[in-house]
């Protein structure tokens, strides 16, 4: 965080910034909690809803990609079971000998927003062919978190919570699978992908992190193959600027305290220093979407492990 952008006045620049902060505490945090409290819910869902997406051709594509490599295995880590519904979490683990760090991807956390699925698996595909360069790299790759919503294209779970904003109470099975999973796990670097039907450009998050080179140069990659850049999303107490959102250590504990917590957030707070979400628009075409993931990993990948 940015001492001197947070600082009351000119003349205050050497105040603390608990000093500068007291107004926003006694006064506008009582009333985001209130507005925070009713985000992530609605109504469940009937048993009746239409399916959009075949989860066994999923599985099909996962055994397949895993099965062409010796290096790749495919593990069921739980199952989501909601009445007649029922369906695994998969991670596909990559293990190379000598692997000096861990990275862990993920995707599929809202239902609605299939890019972050698909390009988890196409980046699987690309790792068990050898066409990238990862062998001192161990990987553990989530490629749907949630798949009743993912199924339904829906951005919620068959409970209708947003699986997005429960690792603060893990209520949802999804979230809770996730946590015994993570367990106690440090990981050199996360990648989180993600969709946004809203939006009319890529942008991205980065976690507790002032230094923004590395996020700089990702959008500044996307922008130069002609790809639109967001500059209006807003949040509760963050927003885009430029393509980049940055969430502070605070925000971190201020949605755990409102137990609103992402999987990023979570992530970010316990398992690894280096966090990262990936957001495209959905209103592009696939393949187009696929691409700015891709760029996107490369160049993190690239800065945060050389």
């Amino acid at each position: 965080m940015d001492e001197e952008k947070y600082s009351c006045s000119p003349v205050g620049r050497h105040r603390r910034i608990s000093d500068c902060m007291k107004p926003f505490v006694c006064i506008v945090l009582p009333i985001l909690l209130l507005l925070s409290c009713a985000s992530g819910h609605r109504e469940s869902f009937s048993e009746n809803t239409p399916v959009s997406r075949d989860l066994a051709s999923l599985q099909g594509e996962l055994e397949t990609l895993c099965a062409g490599s010796q290096l790749l295995e495919l593990e069921e880590i739980g199952q989501v079971e909601y009445g007649g519904f029922s369906a695994p979490i998969w991670v596909i683990r990559y293990r190379p000998s000598g692997a000096s760090r861990h990275v862990l991807i993920t995707g599929g956390v809202h239902g609605n927003e299939p890019g972050g699925t698909a390009w988890v698996t196409e980046l699987i595909g690309q790792i068990g062919r050898n066409t990238r360069n990862v062998s001192d790299t161990s990987f553990d790759l989530i490629p749907l978190v949630n798949p009743w919503g993912w199924s339904r294209d829906i951005r919620f779970n068959r409970d209708g919570r947003d699986v997005n904003r429960d690792f603060a109470s893990f209520e949802t099975q999804e979230a809770s699978i996730l946590k015994d999973e993570f367990g106690s796990q440090r990981y050199d670097l996360v990648i989180d992908h993600h969709e946004d039907p809203d939006a009319t450009g890529f942008y991205l998050y980065q976690y507790a992190k002032r230094d923004t080179k590395i996020s700089r140069k990702v959008i500044a990659a996307v922008r130069d193959l002609g790809y639109p850049i967001e500059q209006d999303i807003h949040m509760v107490i963050l927003r885009t600027r430029d393509g980049l959102i940055k969430a502070p250590r605070w925000g971190l504990k201020y949605m755990r305290m409102t137990g609103q917590l992402s999987i990023t957030n979570y992530l970010r707070l316990n398992h690894s220093e280096e966090v990262y979400t990936i957001e495209t628009p959905t209103h592009l075409l696939m393949a187009d979407r696929l691409r700015m993931h891709g760029i996107a990993f490369d160049l993190i990948f690239e800065e945060v492990l050389k």
